[in-house]
């Protein structure tokens, strides 16, 4: 890994042949296991300025395709903020957006090197990877400087090579359902392909299997085309086990894709869950009120920064559990994939949510990125049962992006307004009353929000309700 204070410093200078110690190795590199973050001292320390910059990572690779016509990938749990990747020095890939999962297709960038004299002479037979990240500040880009967290840099979290056959699915989609009474569970399973252009001459067969293993069912589906995806049908589930924070009963759901001799499969764990947000009533999970009792939890640790160890998260997530907690605000940004495995067999339910945060509306670069972040966050965790509640993001709100807000000058000051009903309520028929009063102390818990949310309570019980 080497880092770069200058924007130019490029892809030769990754590759190019340079013997150790030679005045002409800069920058200099050094060896790390990844996941890693290069702000994982700085950005901690109070007393100093993090840096925010590029930096580079390479290293070189064996790879070989076991399957004919397969398909070479790097998969991306999380790099941050910015990323390009390279094989040798021909761009393959780039991503804007530090907390989704993403993935470049290495294929045909890998068998043209493979075809070079610097594959067999330079390199020995390997192909060498180099990955450019940067968490330079940019106001086109989400989350914004503004923002009140770090914005680390580095790939801190797993990077995969996969090898995929021919015919392999990108996603698979499950979504459960279950009746009012509990006694019936629906399951409906889409999927899409990697690649659009193996669509046909394939056969899936889905296998179900209940929370203690067993194979409940069993069957080859006529895959059907619809808007985007592919129908794998139904399955129905008689007296299925509820997923809740006491019972976190997880199925699980294997899709196999069979094509050409080539065999792929995908494993899903979901729960079957009913969740109601009654309108000015209590929360229901599964016909029962449930009081959410949380906290919040940003995607950072001392000595590591934002490239959390999985026995880090798991402890952590483990002594929330313990200290009673049913409940977590994911915030500014989607987490790890273990954090939301955690959840799921920990029995946490979750509330998650994109970066968009004190960055105002943007201008078109930055809201596209939003919609996109929103999309993979949505699409990359859909399965998970512990998942209630998806966010836009928080503190946008500011006075003077909407003008025609009719709200008062606090309410503006208070976290993740949007996601509250109850805020958008005219001024004029909010009853100035006990009530209100709860619900803005609920609101604010930040210590600022908060302090002129009580203040502003304290007014509102001493005034009269006004009307324009």
């Amino acid at each position: 890994m080497g880092l770069s204070e200058e924007r130019s410093w490029g892809i030769w200078e990754a590759v190019r042949p340079v013997g150790a110690g030679n005045p002409e190795s800069v920058p200099l590199w050094q060896t790390v296991s990844l996941p890693h973050c290069y702000n994982a001292l700085d950005a901690v320390d109070p007393a100093v300025n993090y840096y925010q910059g590029p930096g580079w990572y390479r290293k070189t690779l064996t790879i070989e395709n076991p399957y004919p016509n397969g398909r070479t990938l790097l998969h991306f749990e999380g790099a941050g903020q910015k990323s390009t990747v390279y094989i040798h020095t021909q761009k393959v890939g780039e991503h804007v957006g530090g907390y989704d999962e993403w993935t470049v297709d290495i294929t045909e960038a890998v068998e043209q090197f493979k075809k070079t004299e610097a594959y067999e002479t330079q390199f020995k037979g390997k192909i060498p990877v180099s990955i450019r990240v940067d968490n330079s500040r940019d106001l086109e880009m989400i989350p914004s400087d503004l923002s009140d967290f770090n914005l680390y840099g580095g790939i801190y979290r797993h990077l995969n090579l996969k090898y995929v056959p021919q015919t392999a699915l990108e996603k698979v989609f499950v979504s459960p359902t279950v009746d009012a009474d509990g006694k019936q569970g629906l399951l409906q399973i889409r999927g899409r392909l990697l690649t659009q252009s193996n669509s046909s001459n394939f056969d899936v067969e889905t296998q179900l299997y209940d929370p203690s293993g067993k194979l409940l069912l069993r069957q080859t589906p006529v895959v059907r085309s619809l808007e985007g995806s592919l129908d794998f049908g139904k399955l129905t589930v008689k007296k299925p086990e509820l997923w809740s924070p006491d019972h976190p009963a997880l199925y699980r759901l294997v899709t196999i894709v069979k094509s050409n001799g080539q065999i792929f499969k995908e494993e899903s764990l979901f729960g079957f869950r009913l969740v109601e947000f009654k309108d000015n009533g209590p929360f229901l999970l599964n016909g029962k009120r449930l009081l959410l009792r949380g906290t919040h939890r940003h995607e950072d640790h001392a000595a590591v920064g934002a490239a959390m160890t999985d026995a880090q998260i798991l402890q952590e997530m483990t002594m929330m559990k313990e200290m009673g907690v049913n409940f977590i605000r994911l915030g500014h940004y989607q987490q790890s994939r273990r954090v939301l495995e955690a959840c799921d067999s920990l029995g946490i339910l979750v509330w998650e949510e994109i970066p968009w945060c004190r960055g105002g509306l943007g201008g078109e670069i930055y809201q596209q990125q939003g919609k996109r972040m929103l999309t993979n966050m949505i699409e990359q965790h859909y399965n998970h049962p512990s998942i209630i509640i998806w966010g836009l993001g928080n503190e946008n709100d500011w006075p003077g992006d909407f003008p025609n807000s009719t709200r008062r000058k606090s309410e503006h000051l208070c976290l993740n307004c949007i996601y509250f009903p109850t805020n958008w309520i005219p001024v004029e028929k909010q009853p100035y009353d006990v009530v209100t009063f709860v619900k803005i102390l609920l609101m604010c818990i930040h210590p600022l929000s908060g302090l002129v949310g009580i203040v502003e309570c304290i007014q509102i019980i001493k005034r009269p309700r006004q009307r324009k």
